[in-house]
Protein backbone atom coordinates (compact mmCIF):
# COMPACT_ATOMS: atom_id res chain seq x y z
CA UNK A 1 0.00 0.00 0.00
CA UNK A 2 1.33 3.44 -0.95
CA UNK A 3 2.34 5.91 1.74
CA UNK A 4 -0.48 8.50 1.66
CA UNK A 5 1.66 11.11 3.45
CA UNK A 6 4.41 10.79 0.83
CA UNK A 7 1.85 10.94 -2.00
CA UNK A 8 0.36 14.14 -0.53
CA UNK A 9 3.84 15.68 -0.17
CA UNK A 10 4.71 14.75 -3.75
CA UNK A 11 1.41 16.17 -5.00
CA UNK A 12 2.06 19.40 -3.07
CA UNK A 13 5.56 19.65 -4.53
CA UNK A 14 4.27 19.10 -8.07
CA UNK A 15 1.58 21.75 -7.57
CA UNK A 16 4.16 24.19 -6.19
CA UNK A 17 6.43 23.55 -9.18
CA UNK A 18 3.55 24.07 -11.60
CA UNK A 19 2.59 27.30 -9.83
CA UNK A 20 6.17 28.58 -10.01
CA UNK A 21 6.27 27.90 -13.75
CA UNK A 22 2.92 29.65 -14.23
CA UNK A 23 4.29 32.71 -12.43
CA UNK A 24 7.13 33.07 -14.96
CA UNK A 25 6.67 35.25 -17.99
CA UNK A 26 7.09 33.57 -21.36
CA UNK A 27 10.45 35.29 -21.74
CA UNK A 28 11.71 34.04 -18.35
CA UNK A 29 10.55 30.51 -19.05
CA UNK A 30 12.13 30.52 -22.50
CA UNK A 31 15.44 31.76 -20.99
CA UNK A 32 15.42 29.08 -18.25
CA UNK A 33 14.82 26.29 -20.75
CA UNK A 34 17.71 27.57 -22.85
CA UNK A 35 19.98 27.83 -19.81
CA UNK A 36 19.22 24.21 -19.00
CA UNK A 37 20.68 23.28 -22.38
CA UNK A 38 17.42 22.13 -23.95
CA UNK A 39 16.26 22.99 -27.46
CA UNK A 40 13.60 25.62 -26.76
CA UNK A 41 11.54 25.04 -29.88
CA UNK A 42 11.61 21.27 -29.47
CA UNK A 43 10.59 21.49 -25.79
CA UNK A 44 7.78 23.93 -26.58
CA UNK A 45 6.51 21.66 -29.36
CA UNK A 46 6.68 18.55 -27.15
CA UNK A 47 4.82 20.30 -24.33
CA UNK A 48 2.15 21.61 -26.70
CA UNK A 49 1.67 18.15 -28.24
CA UNK A 50 1.40 16.47 -24.82
CA UNK A 51 -1.18 18.98 -23.58
CA UNK A 52 -3.15 18.76 -26.83
CA UNK A 53 -3.20 14.94 -26.81
CA UNK A 54 -4.28 14.87 -23.16
CA UNK A 55 -7.11 17.33 -23.88
CA UNK A 56 -8.32 15.17 -26.77
CA UNK A 57 -8.35 12.06 -24.56
CA UNK A 58 -10.16 13.97 -21.79
CA UNK A 59 -12.80 15.19 -24.27
CA UNK A 60 -13.22 11.64 -25.60
CA UNK A 61 -13.70 10.34 -22.04
CA UNK A 62 -16.33 12.99 -21.30
CA UNK A 63 -18.11 12.26 -24.59
CA UNK A 64 -18.27 8.53 -23.88
CA UNK A 65 -19.47 9.15 -20.32
CA UNK A 66 -22.19 11.42 -21.63
CA UNK A 67 -23.28 8.78 -24.17
CA UNK A 68 -23.82 6.36 -21.29
CA UNK A 69 -25.66 8.95 -19.17
CA UNK A 70 -22.87 9.40 -16.60
CA UNK A 71 -21.63 12.65 -15.08
CA UNK A 72 -18.44 13.14 -13.10
CA UNK A 73 -17.19 16.00 -10.98
CA UNK A 74 -14.39 17.55 -13.10
CA UNK A 75 -12.53 18.46 -9.89
CA UNK A 76 -12.66 14.90 -8.55
CA UNK A 77 -10.14 13.30 -10.92
CA UNK A 78 -7.54 11.39 -8.89
CA UNK A 79 -4.10 10.54 -10.23
CA UNK A 80 -2.60 7.18 -9.33
CA UNK A 81 0.66 6.29 -11.02
CA UNK A 82 0.14 7.28 -14.69
CA UNK A 83 -3.67 7.08 -14.86
CA UNK A 84 -6.53 9.30 -13.75
CA UNK A 85 -9.65 7.94 -12.07
CA UNK A 86 -13.13 9.30 -11.36
CA UNK A 87 -16.62 7.99 -10.52
CA UNK A 88 -20.08 8.83 -11.82
CA UNK A 89 -21.86 11.17 -9.41
CA UNK A 90 -25.13 9.26 -9.82
CA UNK A 91 -24.28 5.57 -9.86
CA UNK A 92 -20.67 5.42 -8.69
CA UNK A 93 -19.23 3.47 -11.65
CA UNK A 94 -15.56 4.17 -12.29
CA UNK A 95 -13.84 5.62 -15.36
CA UNK A 96 -10.07 5.73 -15.96
CA UNK A 97 -7.78 7.22 -18.57
CA UNK A 98 -4.05 7.18 -19.15
CA UNK A 99 -2.77 10.25 -21.03
CA UNK A 100 0.51 8.64 -22.13
CA UNK A 101 -1.17 5.70 -23.90
CA UNK A 102 -4.63 7.08 -24.64
CA UNK A 103 -6.18 4.09 -22.87
CA UNK A 104 -9.72 4.63 -21.55
CA UNK A 105 -11.38 2.04 -19.33
CA UNK A 106 -13.86 1.43 -16.54
CA UNK A 107 -17.37 0.14 -15.87
CA UNK A 108 -18.83 3.59 -16.64
CA UNK A 109 -17.84 3.07 -20.29
CA UNK A 110 -19.57 -0.30 -20.50
CA UNK A 111 -22.84 0.17 -18.59
CA UNK A 112 -25.42 2.92 -18.82
CA UNK A 113 -25.91 5.01 -15.69
CA UNK A 114 -29.62 4.16 -15.45
CA UNK A 115 -28.86 0.40 -15.48
CA UNK A 116 -26.24 0.79 -12.76
CA UNK A 117 -28.60 2.89 -10.64
CA UNK A 118 -31.38 0.28 -10.94
CA UNK A 119 -28.96 -2.48 -9.94
CA UNK A 120 -27.68 -0.39 -7.02
CA UNK A 121 -31.26 0.21 -5.77
CA UNK A 122 -32.12 -3.48 -6.22
CA UNK A 123 -29.09 -4.54 -4.15
CA UNK A 124 -29.99 -2.05 -1.41
CA UNK A 125 -33.56 -3.40 -1.20
CA UNK A 126 -32.64 -7.07 -1.50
Amino acid sequence: MADKSYDKQLEGLMNDLADSVLELSGEELFREVGEAGADRQKEAGSTRALLHDTCIIYERVNGQLSNFGHTVDPKAWRREKWAYHNNCRLCGLQVNFTPSTGEISGEALIRRCSEAQREKRHQAVG
